[in-house]
């Protein structure tokens, strides 16, 4: 009886584990080699279909939609607060660029989110989405 006991455990365990990656929904990321030395981070609410993050200098939040591979970004709002102009810069391309994102794939630990032109951001994960705020 253990014995079973223990390979229905260890069963659950592996099924947990193997499903830990299978959506970005309720994760949170961290922009990998982000322009400037800047340092940015995206996380996704799932119950809302929001997703929110800090840009180089503000934070920022929308919505998001999502079919199959196919991701869009709604209206993005933020705060605006100001900063240094480099660093600006590098938000404002950042939050252009999500507008122009059509597809997600995930790599393990990694979210890569592109346009249709095949340029890509890559965002390493770094726990749950709540770890962000």
């Amino acid at each position: 009886m253990k014995k079973i006991l223990y390979l229905f455990s260890f069963l659950f365990l592996l099924s947990a584990c193997g499903n830990a990656n299978k959506t970005f929904v309720d994760n949170g990321y961290k922009l990998r080699n982000a322009p400037n030395g800047a340092e940015i981070t995206l996380g996704f609410d799932g119950q809302e279909s929001r997703f929110f993050g800090r840009a180089p200098i503000n934070r920022y939040f929308g919505t998001y939609k999502t079919e199959g591979n196919k991701l869009s970004f709604g209206a993005v709002g933020s705060t605006m607060m100001a900063g240094p102009e480099h660093l600006l810069a590098a938000e404002r391309d950042y939050l252009q660029f999500l507008h122009q994102i059509t597809t997600y794939r995930l790599d393990n630990n990694l979210l890569i989110l592109s346009k249709e032109n095949g340029e890509s951001l890559v965002f390493e994960r770094v726990g749950k989405a709540s770890s962000l705020n």
